[in-house]
């Protein structure tokens, strides 16, 4: 009857210990977390991209080597989150960037990288994004601390974003997508359909958490979006169009800019290869976040509360 008596006593001890654990735990000598932590904050960082026009220059057109450093334009962005537990976050954010490359920066000089430098395609696209991702913190699973304050983490989900790629001609920027540059939406090219400004992205990426006191915190971030178009450049399609066929299609004023703006070698010849269909474009940011923590309670509110730090 004692042993029976004790494994009792031990058993509730333990389920009450587990209950207490799921619903506060020890954070420092100030606060104690929450099953839901709530987060706001803003982020700045820079945003670039890796489409037909531009990118390597070198034949090895590896990731990291078709990302031109000074193609990178000034990235803003706001978010709202939910964490729980401390392992897994929802969360909601905005971003405003911008993408660009040309071809002119391109000064290798093998056959392939002379024939884009002289194709001389360039854009530029203003950005706007919404996306919702979820983040994992695996350490914090694992009950496992890098450092104190500090967790790594991972990020998927999904996003629309907006794109309006444009080229500067005669001190104007002028907007490619209502040019039919590649014959989009002309009949003589079934094949080539317009694509729409606005799309459905994937964004991937790793960060890394720091949190600075109960309230604060700062994160780096690395996120690639995957896109479902090949026109963040407004250049896919391999073979030049029927010039011709821009003033049957559209304005005379548009009619005027597209075969301006459909070849721009600069000898005048009908360039190789206008672009690639085989890849999508793609776009991504390097951003530092602060953030503003809501839901931790000062221990003076659970002064009775044991220092318990539990995974679950």
């Amino acid at each position: 009857m004692k042993a029976l008596k004790t494994i009792l006593l031990l058993f509730l001890c333990n389920f009450l210990s587990q209950n207490l654990c799921s619903q506060y735990y020890y954070y420092s000598d100030k606060y104690f977390n929450t099953p839901l932590l709530f987060e706001f904050g803003v982020g700045v960082g820079s945003m670039n991209c890796i489409t037909d026009v531009g990118g390597a220059n070198t034949d090895n057109p590896n990731y990291f080597n078709e990302i031109r450093l000074n193609n990178s334009h000034f990235s803003k962005s706001i978010y709202g989150s939910i964490t729980y537990q401390s392992i897994i976050a929802a969360r909601l954010e905005a971003t405003l960037g911008m993408v660009e490359s040309a071809d002119s920066t391109i000064t290798g000089k093998t056959n392939n990288l002379v024939s884009k430098n002289v194709r001389n395609l360039s854009f530029r696209s203003n950005i706007s994004e919404v996306t919702f991702t979820t983040e994992f913190h695996p350490f914090q699973l694992l009950g496992y601390e890098l450092l104190p304050f500090v967790s790594p983490y991972v990020i998927a989900g999904v996003g629309w974003f907006r794109f309006n790629p444009q080229a500067y001609l005669k001190g104007k920027w002028i907007d490619l997508q209502p040019l039919h540059t590649e014959g989009q939406g002309f009949s003589e090219y079934p094949d080539r359909k317009p694509y729409s400004l606005s799309q459905f992205n994937i964004p991937l990426g790793l960060g890394i958490r720091y949190e600075m006191n109960g309230m604060f915190n700062i994160r780096a971030e690395f996120v690639h979006r995957r896109l479902f178009t090949d026109y963040l450049d407004d250049a896919s399609t391999k073979e030049l169009i029927d010039e011709s066929l821009f003033a049957k299609y559209l304005p005379p004023a548009d009619a005027v800019n597209a075969r301006a703006l459909y070849n721009r070698s600069t000898d005048g010849s009908k360039p190789i290869f206008r672009g690639h269909s085989q890849n999508n474009d793609a776009y991504m940011s390097v951003s530092l976040k602060l953030g503003v923590v809501l839901g931790r309670e000062s221990t003076g509110s659970r002064a009775g509360t044991r220092q318990l730090r539990c995974a679950f």
